[in-house]
C-alpha cells in the first residue's frame, strides 16, 4: 500500500513543476525525496529527516542530487552516516553547482567521514554555508574540516 501512496504522492508533484522546497521525514521520505528531486526543476531545498538512511538510501538521494542543478540547500536531520554514506554524498556535492548550503543536524560523522566530506566541499564553489551539530564530532574531525 506505501508503494500505492507513494506512487501518487510523486504523480502529483511531478505536476507541480514550480515546487521549490520539501521536507521530509521518515524511511520512506528517501524514496520520495530522490522520485521528486528528478522531477522538480524548480527545487531549490530539501530536507530530510528522521530515517534509517542507509547506503541504499543514500545512493538513491546522491543519485537524484546529481540531477538537481538548481539544489541550493540539503539538510539531513538525525541521521548516523557511515564513511560509504558520506562518500556518496560527498560524490553527489561535486556535482551540485549551485549548492550553497549543508545542514548536518544530531547526524553522526567519523572522522572518515569528516575527511570526505571536506575534500567534497573543495569542489563546491557557491558553497557558502555549512552547519554541523554533530554529537560525536571530535577535535580531529573539525580540523580535518
Amino acid at each position: 500500500q506505501d508503494g500505492t501512496v507513494l506512487d501518487r504522492v510523486v504523480a502529483a508533484i511531478r505536476q507541480w513543476s514550480s515546487l521549490q522546497h520539501l521536507s521530509i521525514s521518515g524511511e520512506t521520505g528517501t524514496l520520495l525525496l530522490s522520485e521528486t528531486i528528478r522531477h522538480a526543476p524548480a527545487l531549490r531545498s530539501i530536507s530530510l529527516g528522521c530515517g534509517g538512511l542507509k547506503d541504499h538510501g543514500m545512493k538513491l538521494l546522491s543519485d537524484a542530487i546529481r540531477h538537481a542543478p538548481g539544489l541550493q540547500c540539503i539538510s539531513l536531520y538525525g541521521f548516523s552516516l557511515s564513511d560509504d554514506c558520506l562518500k556518496l554524498f560527498s560524490e553527489a556535492i561535486r556535482h551540485a553547482p549551485a549548492l550553497q548550503s549543508i545542514n548536518l543536524y544530531c547526524s553522526r560523522l567519523t572522522d572518515n567521514g569528516m575527511k570526505l566530506l571536506s575534500e567534497a566541499i573543495q569542489h563546491a564553489p557557491a558553497l557558502q554555508y555549512i552547519s554541523l551539530q554533530c554529537p560525536d564530532l571530535t577535535d580531529h574531525g573539525m580540523k580535518l574540516l
